[in-house]
């Protein structure tokens, strides 16, 4: 398998208006995401609405993604359970549909200590032999780790390959893993790449954002491998909207859903309560910031 990197779009979990899984319009939005020419597509991420899923519905959708996926590109399944038992049994079940990675969220819930994260994520390395990926998300989670725990963890984990960092501003932290690993351990930011193009002089593997925007991505992504102004321009295009989506992740996935629906990929944009609902002054915004993009956000 190659390197792990590029645009991997965190997906979402479309539903029908009753509430259910909208299994075809799941099928959709990978084959879209992949003709977008995304480099990998990862699955449960906050942007998914994984805690609003069921076990067999994670094992269904995981199902679906990796046989639609059909080996094209990479496939990162994400480890959300807080239970390490748990946790661990997820992370083979996983492997054994078929990921190619595994994410790992680590425990956050009652606060638990630094050395009892670092033991899940250390346990779940032991089990399985994929690449993992460890996200760090501070604000979502309230955990604060020093970069020379992850570096730590590399060395002791060399499949720990990467880590996650979802914050802003995200530059930083990049430089101070990078230091602390010695280069050996990579960078994906996610943030719907906020402040990319200074990640991306820093180094970073890649940017995980949202699929509505796979196309825009990736087409950043390569204007920004090529240097020069070119990248930098078209991030200052795209920013209006990537502010106006994050400002909640309820909200995110309330907007993905609706630039989902606009480009025809799924039916629905429902999403299960509780959830965010734009009110006429917002949806009339994003359809706005939308019509800006429609070289790279298509009706």
């Amino acid at each position: 398998m190659k390197e792990l990197g590029g645009i991997i779009p965190i997906l979402a979990t479309p539903f029908t208006e009753q509430g259910e899984l909208d299994k075809e319009g799941f099928l959709r939005l990978v084959e879209e995401s992949i003709r977008d020419g995304v480099h990998g597509l990862a699955m449960f991420g906050l942007g998914s609405e994984y805690y609003k899923l069921t076990d067999v519905e994670r094992s269904c959708l995981t199902n679906l993604l990796v046989r639609q996926a059909k080996g094209r590109v990479p496939v990162i399944i994400s480890i959300t359970h807080h239970a390490q038992h748990v946790a661990v049994r997820q992370a083979h079940e996983a492997v054994s549909r078929g990921a190619d990675t595994l994410m790992i969220m680590p425990p956050f819930f009652l606060g638990p200590s630094e050395d009892t994260i670092m033991r899940h994520i250390e346990t779940i390395a032991e089990e399985v032999e994929a690449p993992l990926i460890v996200q760090y998300a501070p604000l979502q989670t309230g955990k604060i780790i020093c970069p020379e725990s992850f570096a730590n963890l590399h060395r002791a984990h060399p499949n720990v390959t990467h880590v996650k960092v979802d914050m802003v501003p995200s530059g930083s932290t990049i430089t101070a893993l990078d230091q602390a690993s010695g280069g050996s351990l990579r960078s994906i930011v996610g943030y719907m790449g906020l402040h990319l193009p200074d990640d991306k002089a820093r180094g970073v593997a890649g940017c995980a954002p949202s699929g509505s925007l796979g196309r825009a991505f990736v087409q950043l992504w390569n204007m920004l491998c090529q240097g020069g102004d070119e990248g930098w321009t078209f991030h200052q295009q795209l920013l209006p909207l990537l502010n106006f989506m994050m400002q909640s992740v309820e909200m995110l996935i309330a907007c993905e859903k609706l630039l989902l629906v606009r480009r025809g990929i799924i039916s629905s944009a429902y999403c299960r309560e509780p959830a965010f609902h734009l009110d006429s002054f917002q949806l009339a915004e994003l359809e706005r910031h939308a019509k800006k993009l429609t070289l790279v956000l298509p009706e």
